[in-house]
This record gives structure tokens, C-alpha cells and sequence, in this order.
């Protein structure tokens, strides 16, 4: 007995032993990495500002007010072409006013701090196909939450929801399978090895054949129904290995299988559900104090564009902390899934690891970028996760056991 309570221990401590050997050890961020990521936080803040700047000054001044009337004269008057032209244009401006400040928070600043290798003609391809998608989705669907403004003046918000459920789906799909394309590479999966442990995977989760491309700067599930697909970085071959490469697909197909997709289309749903109804009530508020100035008294009419903008925008910002927060769970369920898939612990800690010494990420998020900017976990907190997760080590259930197959 004594012998078999020896053996027992001797087992435990090897085991521990093992674990503790394979745990890696959270890198301190790298010099300047900290300051960078506060410069962003300020960019960030920036940008929040110049989102309500831009609208208020169209209202306040009237300045929205008179683009309308501008725009209805070319069109003849006609209310389908005043609604479209305006938000065009209103988009337009918008853009030219904060082009200066985009060029320096995406390009100029991102290069002088060794952050980004994109030329100006691809950055400059970027944002203009970025606007010429903006102004055709507003050429096509800004008339919808006006027509139904004057159809219905109190229930237009729930009306406007249901309606643009169809197209938020649409664009789920069409951006990153169609848009995304134009200017960002994307190729199948050469590697018949990796494409093995790739198809291997899913079938272990019961799934069938996916679609896996490389390219574009992050790893991500895209589309909806058939046309979902994982995304793997286009260097995913020249930062990860093998084993890192496999913890990184099992992450993602948690995204796939799971749904995750459909989640965030709900979620979507909510948020506009809640914000058309705030833009309704404090629009109308507003109206009744500011109709004045801004040149209009009704929310049917389409120089009140800038104020819905006004509102939604505000709304966004209140949400974005519980956003985030939902967001960096997924995240973490995601880790979860794709530790409980492959078991790869180490090759998991050491990809974020990396991420601090080779892309000179911080290990931790300040307060402001977790309550404003953080959708996944830090470095710092999903090393730790890797390092500690094994429950299948220790007779523990699995969060996911369900789901797919043990190794």
C-alpha cells in the first residue's frame, strides 16, 4: 500500500512537474509598446470626437439644413432622390473633413512607429473603395427609415429594425466574401499537411468540408450559412508553427461551429432595435428645443440625417463597454474550445508570447482600452489561460466535450 500511495505521488508530482516546465513565462512589454498603445487611446478618443463634432456642426449651423435643399433642387424635388443624394453627400463631406485625421491615425503614424508596411496607393485604394461601398449602401437603403418615418411617425423603429434585418444579413456576407476581395488577397490552402489537421479537426467536430483562404492581416470567421469560411493571416506560415498554426484553427472553428456569426447578427438586431428607438424619442426632444438651427422640424425629413448620426453615435459609445466585454468572452470560449480540440497549452501561451517579443504588443491592457477598445482578452491573460487550462488532465468535465471528439 505504502508502495502504490509512492507511486501515486511520485505520478502527481511528474505531472505537476511537467506542467510547470511547459508553462511560459509572460514577456514584459516591450520598451515604447505601453506609450504606443496609449497614443491609440488618445487616436481612439480623437476619432469618438470628431464622430459627434461632424454631425453637430451640420446641425447646429444649419449647414445640414441647406445641403438638403441643395441636393433637392438637383434632383427636381423628388423625395427618393433628395433622401439618396443628401446622405451621399453628407457622407461624402464627412469623409473629406476627416480624411487628414485618418491618413495620420492609419498611415503616417502606424509607419513612423514601425507598425505597418502598407503603401500609400493600397492604403489610399482601402479608403476609397471603403467610401464608394458607404455611398452605395446609402444610395440604396437611406430611404427605408425615412419612409417609414412618415408612414409610421411612432412605430418607425421597430418597422426600420425588421426591415434592415435582411440587408445587415446581406452585408454580413457580401463585405467580407465580395467586398473585401477588391483589395485585400485571399488564396485556398496549398499545404496538404495543414489542410489534413484542418479537415481532421472538423471532423472530430462533425463538420464537414471548410473553407479556409489565407490572406488579409488577422485570423477570423467570416460570412453566414454557405458562404462561411475561416481566414487565417497571410504569415500565419511565418509566425506560427505547425502546432500553433492547429490551436489557432481549433480557436476559429469554435467561431464556425458555434455560430458565432448568427450571434453577432443578433446582437446587431438588438443594438439597432434600441437605437432607432432612442434616435426616435430624443429626436424628437431635440426638435422641439433646436428646430431652429437646424433648419427642419420633423424627423421624416432627410436633413435630420446628421441627428440620427448625432444620437446613434452617443448610443454606440455608451454600448461599446458592455460590447466589448461580451466580445473578449467569445474570445475567451474560443481559446476554451480550441484548447479543449487540440490540447496544444504551450504552442497557445507561446503565440501570444511572441506577439509581446516579436510585434511588440504590451502584455496587459490599460483601463481605457479594456473599457473601451479591448475585444480579446490581453496577452498577458490568455499566456496565463494556456498555461493553466487542462482540465482533461485532471478528471475535470470539459466545457465542450460535447462538441467534438477528445484527441
Amino acid at each position: 500500500m505504502k508502495a502504490f500511495v509512492a507511486c501515486l505521488a511520485a505520478l502527481l508530482l511528474a505531472s505537476a512537474a511537467a506542467h510547470a516546465e511547459s508553462a511560459v513565462a509572460v514577456p514584459p512589454s516591450p520598451p515604447g509598446a505601453i506609450a504606443f498603445m496609449q497614443a491609440r487611446d488618445i487616436l481612439w478618443a480623437a476619432a469618438q470626437i470628431f464622430a459627434l463634432a461632424i454631425p453637430a456642426f451640420f446641425l447646429f449651423t444649419g449647414l445640414g439644413a441647406r445641403l438638403r435643399n441643395f441636393c433637392a433642387r438637383l434632383v427636381g424635388g423628388r423625395w427618393f432622390g433628395t433622401v439618396a443624394l443628401f446622405a451621399c453627400a453628407y457622407l461624402f463631406v464627412a469623409g473629406l473633413i476627416t480624411l487628414p485625421f485618418d491618413y495620420y491615425r492609419d498611415f503616417a503614424s502606424m509607419h513612423a512607429a514601425g507598425m505597418s508596411q502598407q503603401s500609400l496607393p493600397d492604403w489610399l485604394m482601402g479608403e476609397l473603395v471603403q467610401l464608394v461601398v458607404k455611398l452605395v449602401a446609402a444610395a440604396l437603403f437611406a430611404w427605408v427609415p425615412y419612409a417609414l418615418i412618415a408612414k409610421s411617425p411612432r412605430r418607425w423603429w421597430l418597422y426600420a429594425t425588421l426591415a434592415l434585418i435582411p440587408i445587415v444579413f446581406l452585408a454580413l456576407v457580401i463585405l467580407p466574401v465580395w467586398v473585401s476581395p477588391l483589395t485585400t488577397t485571399y488564396k485556398p490552402i496549398t499545404d496538404k499537411q495543414l489542410k489534413a489537421r484542418i479537415e481532421t479537426l472538423a471532423a472530430r467536430c462533425g463538420v464537414g468540408h471548410i473553407p479556409v483562404f489565407i490572406g488579409g492581416n488577422q485570423d477570423t470567421v467570416v460570412g453566414l450559412g454557405p458562404t462561411n469560411r475561416i481566414i487565417l493571416d497571410s504569415d500565419i506560415y511565418k509566425t506560427e508553427n505547425p502546432d500553433q498554426i492547429e490551436f489557432t484553427v481549433g480557436h476559429e472553428l469554435k467561431h464556425y461551429v458555434k455560430g458565432d456569426n448568427y450571434k453577432a447578427l443578433a446582437i446587431i438586431t438588438g443594438l439597432m432595435l434600441a437605437g432607432f428607438w432612442l434616435a426616435d424619442r430624443l429626436g424628437r426632444a431635440w426638435l422641439a428645443r433646436f428646430s431652429g438651427p437646424f433648419g427642419f422640424s420633423e424627423l421624416k425629413d432627410p436633413a435630420s440625417l446628421p441627428l440620427l448620426v448625432l444620437i446613434l453615435t452617443l448610443f454606440w459609445l455608451c454600448v461599446t463597454p458592455f460590447f466589448n466585454l461580451f466580445a473578449r468572452h467569445i474570445e475567451h470560449e474560443a481559446d476554451r474550445f480550441g484548447l479543449e480540440l487540440t490540447h496544444e497549452n504551450r504552442p497557445m501561451s507561446q503565440i501570444f508570447a511572441n506577439y509581446i517579443t516579436r510585434d511588440h504588443e504590451v502584455a496587459d491592457w490599460d483601463t481605457f482600452f479594456v473599457i473601451f477598445r479591448a475585444t480579446h482578452p490581453s496577452n498577458a491573460e490568455r499566456i496565463h489561460f494556456g498555461n493553466n487550462y487542462h482540465p482533461w488532465d485532471e478528471g475535470k468535465p470539459l466545457a465542450y466535450g460535447n462538441d467534438c471528439r477528445q484527441p
